[in-house]
């Protein structure tokens, strides 16, 4: 057998808590307080149904150094399954100051500017050995390196660099999920196992890389491990849409994404088309509003979607020629709210070009003052 078979993962961010979910339910806010440890845990159960030799952790274990020691203790006891079924630990990417807490893991460390050699001696095993990456590799060796590959290469040579970061590379969102190297050559991040905040959208995961040394074909594929994954949805209207139909469609949404009973989604929806009020009743457009009814439709331990956040786009629009008292009393609203912050009557409202006074008969012009900046 020529092939060998690793899990990329990097950084595992241990100790680090998903943030975001002030306001989500007891059971989102239970699942993510240890969203992170079990996604570590993903990522060792998939090395294992992956058949994988090697399971590389090109990142650091943690983002703070004072958390080292108590994500080790963990480790150690979830890294027992990989030493079962023959699977090597290999870690790089933290300085060699650490090495010494790294040791209690019995893995591979590489120290920066170190290679990773690795081939196939028999049908059921491999070896591999550390080398500098200045030295030249070797026919039906699969090198591993981590950071940028910028040092000298023969194309002869098989090559997987690991570039640690946060977001995994763009290839692995493609469809297929596969990247495949190039001249013998594959860069890619794989990324953290698990997003820690509503910034950090998409998926989440590790690379499952195949190398068949003999005929030097390389492989990635995506492999999501996340429990929690954030997302920001369009929900786009058509022209005329009742704006009664808009808490139905937001539902509709949140139901497709109930796919994957391991993870949940949080969403921020965000509202964009025109809409129009009907002859029959007004409706409430308020963000708020249309939260708090979706969030009660969603019953405890939904494992679906979670939406965090409704907003309307800059280019949405409501057709409210049927309901005139409406478009008053929102034009009220703004004025009456605009005075009442600016505090005593013989306060003024500034912009760049005219001051207008808060007195008796005001409220019109800085009503159209409104209007104008909205414009």
């Amino acid at each position: 057998m020529s092939v060998v078979r690793f899990l990329h993962t990097d950084s595992l961010r241990l100790g680090s808590p998903v943030s975001g979910l002030s306001d989500s339910p007891d059971w989102l806010r239970k699942v993510a307080s240890s969203a992170v440890r079990t996604a570590v845990t993903n990522v060792i159960e998939a090395a294992i149904a992956g058949r994988c030799h090697l399971l590389l952790i090109a990142g650091r274990i943690t983002e703070s150094s004072q958390d080292l020691d108590l994500a080790i203790t963990w480790l150690k006891s979830q890294t027992v399954a990989l030493q079962e079924h023959g699977i090597r630990l290999v870690i790089a990417g933290h300085p060699e100051s650490d090495h010494v807490a790294l040791r209690r893991l019995n893995a591979v460390l590489l120290a920066p500017g170190q290679r990773l050699d690795v081939w196939s001696n028999s049908a059921d095993r491999i070896e591999c050995s550390i080398a500098s990456v200045s030295a030249p590799g070797r026919a039906g060796v699969l090198g591993i390196e981590i950071g940028t590959g910028s040092g000298h290469r023969s194309q002869n040579e098989l090559t997987y660099i690991a570039i640690p970061s946060i977001l995994p590379s763009v290839t692995s969102e493609t469809i297929e999920g596969v990247a495949a190297a190039h001249d013998r050559l594959l860069r890619i991040s794989a990324g953290c196992p698990q997003s820690i905040g509503p910034m950090e959208r998409g998926s989440f995961g590790c690379q499952l890389v195949e190398a068949d040394v003999s005929r030097q074909s390389l492989t990635a594929r995506a492999c999501p491990t996340d429990v929690i994954r954030f997302a920001q949805e369009l929900i786009p209207c058509r022209e005329g849409m009742a704006a009664s139909q808009l808490g139905e469609l937001l539902k509709q949404r949140s139901r497709s994404l109930s796919t994957n009973g391991r993870r949940t989604t949080v969403v921020e929806w965000i509202v964009d088309g025109h809409l129009t009020l009907s002859n029959t009743k007004t409706e409430p457009l308020n963000e708020i509003d249309l939260l708090r009814d979706l969030r009660s439709s969603l019953h405890a331990g939904h494992s679906g979607a979670w939406p965090y956040r409704i907003r309307f786009s800059d280019h949405c629009t409501v057709d409210a020629t049927r309901h005139p008292a409406i478009a008053a009393r929102e034009f009220a609203a703004v004025i009456h709210g605009r005075i009442k912050n600016y505090g005593q009557r013989d306060r003024t409202i500034e912009n760049s070009s005219i001051r207008i006074p808060l007195g008796a008969g005001s409220e019109a012009a800085v009503g159209l003052d409104v209007l104008r900046k909205v414009a």
